[in-house]
């Protein structure tokens, strides 16, 4: 019997309703909410990913002031510019993109952003927010997306058994903290882990985010398991080779074997047929934050 599909897509939509309602709200009293991007370079990837925030935040009612900078630009003008925007009482968020340049020092940029203009968890500071559970604080999008599709579909982490494939700063660690705060019992898993398999098969809630097509077998996992599956991948064959469709393209997937479709209770991934996992939940969240953000500035949360 195949799993029931979760579907990041349906969580989103109802998340960005709510944010379109609030920025609604915020403009209704004479507020506009607004966030900066910081971009560094003509790097296709990341111009691709500001367009598509751009353009997910115009139809939130959120305005986006777009700062790019050349390769070349020195640490202090992209401080001074930093600086700029954290004292803009306009800006309600600033997202800087990653990786900055070698002559760019990332751990000195990461302090110097205001922690209550921060979406996506950058500053230090809301990583400790994150280990007490201070609300005020913004936690990887990432991560919390992941908590996100657990509230959307009334999973109940409390007291179950959860196994994370990851100890990265943007999902491993803070979605571990995540769920024990929900006193979920989690084990983390990386690539130093003797036999993950021995954790994920006793498992009630698997989260993987490890970017291989067949990392997560089926033989790795209960029938009654929820699998969660983060990853970004290009399906291989056996040979390690990319297998394409019928267009000659890459197939998207995440670390889920297809096969896992017709093993567990619930499942999510980008694999094929697999609900397509968590990645829609991850803009909708950036926005969420910055309307949270533009709240507390102006004294309404």
């Amino acid at each position: 019997m195949a799993a029931k599909l979760l579907s990041g897509k349906e969580v989103s939509e109802s998340m960005l309703a709510e944010v379109l309602k609030d920025a609604n709200e915020l403009k209704a009293k004479g507020i506009t909410v607004k966030m900066a991007i910081m971009r560094v370079g003509e790097d296709p990837g990341s111009i691709s990913y500001e367009k598509s925030i751009i353009t997910r935040m115009g139809k939130s009612n959120i305005e986006v002031e777009s700062v790019q900078f050349p390769i070349d630009v020195t640490e202090a003008d992209f401080i001074a510019k930093l600086q700029s925007i954290n004292e803009d009482k306009n800006i309600h968020s600033v997202l800087i993109f990653q990786p900055l340049p070698d002559q760019i020092d990332a751990e000195k940029i990461k302090y110097l952003l205001s922690p209550e203009k921060d979406p996506d968890a950058l500053n230090p500071t809301n990583l400790g927010k994150l280990m007490i559970a201070d609300e005020r604080g913004f936690f990887p999008c990432t991560a919390e997306g992941v908590m996100e599709m657990f509230k959307f579909y009334n999973i109940d982490v409390k007291g179950k058994d959860v196994v994370v494939i990851n100890n990265s700063n943007v999902l491993g660690k803070p979605l571990t903290i995540m769920l024990t705060n929900e006193f979920a019992t989690v084990t983390m898993c990386h690539v130093f882990t003797k036999d993950t398999a021995s954790y994920t098969k006793k498992a009630d809630i698997v989260v993987t985010a490890c970017g291989i097509y067949g990392l997560v077998k089926p033989d790795m996992l209960s029938e009654d398991c929820i699998l969660i599956d983060v990853a970004m991948a290009q399906m291989k064959d056996e040979n390690k080779e990319f297998v394409l469709n019928e267009e000659g393209k890459k197939i998207r997937t995440g670390d889920a074997h297809v096969d896992c479709l017709n093993k567990v209770a619930m499942i999510t991934s980008a694999t094929p047929g697999c609900g397509g996992g968590t990645g829609p939940i991850t803009t909708a969240l950036l926005a969420k934050h910055v309307i949270k953000a533009c709240k507390m500035q102006n004294g309404l949360l």
